[in-house]
């Protein structure tokens, strides 16, 4: 878990090949996502609210794969940021990471929170998300990190932190496992 542009995806992408593919998966939280991002912003939600993701769905899945049952997850568009209707089929490994900007701490045997500093998070977001749709302009994406996603990292994600057992900066890439 962590801030959005923190480097989660790359972390749990580069762990997941550590471990070994046929060992295990990484599960997108982002999937199960149940509004657009104009569904969002009229509902004053980010990505840092559980109120955006269909957490049962979610939990469901996440017990079929601990039961070692395949499940077919929502897909989410990433460039047009909705869902659609679409799924996808997972098979179950040994080892699930799950990646998302919420707080997971209590899906997890073992948490690791990924971050970077606020300007390196800033700069990462509007690299990747430039080509997004839900923005007119690289001044309207900036403006919407820094008015609303970073002020919603920090209060709803950053506190989850405490639950962490390692944190890991990836602009430092410093690991540190807490005490």
């Amino acid at each position: 878990m962590g801030p959005s542009g923190g480097g989660k995806t790359t972390f749990a992408k580069i762990l997941c090949k550590e471990i070994g593919m046929d060992a295990s998966m990484v599960l997108e939280v982002e999937n199960y996502w149940q509004f657009s991002r104009a569904e969002m912003a009229k509902r004053k939600l980010t990505g840092y609210h559980w109120e955006t993701r269909d957490k049962n769905r979610f939990m469901h899945d996440l017990q079929q794969l601990k039961n070692n049952q395949t499940i077919h997850i929502p897909v989410f568009d990433a460039v047009a940021e909705t869902p659609t209707n679409k799924t996808t089929t997972v098979i179950p490994k040994d080892i699930i990471i799950l990646d998302d900007t919420l707080d997971l701490s209590e899906f997890v045997d073992i948490g690791v929170y990924v971050l970077a500093p606020d300007d390196v998070l800033i700069e990462r977001r509007i690299k990747r998300d430039a080509a997004k749709t839900g923005f007119n302009s690289i001044s309207e994406l900036e403006t919407y990190i820094r008015t609303n996603s970073l002020p919603a990292y920090k209060t709803k994600l950053l506190p989850s932190i405490a639950h962490a057992d390692f944190v890991y900066d990836t602009h430092s890439e410093t690991l540190y496992q807490k005490q």
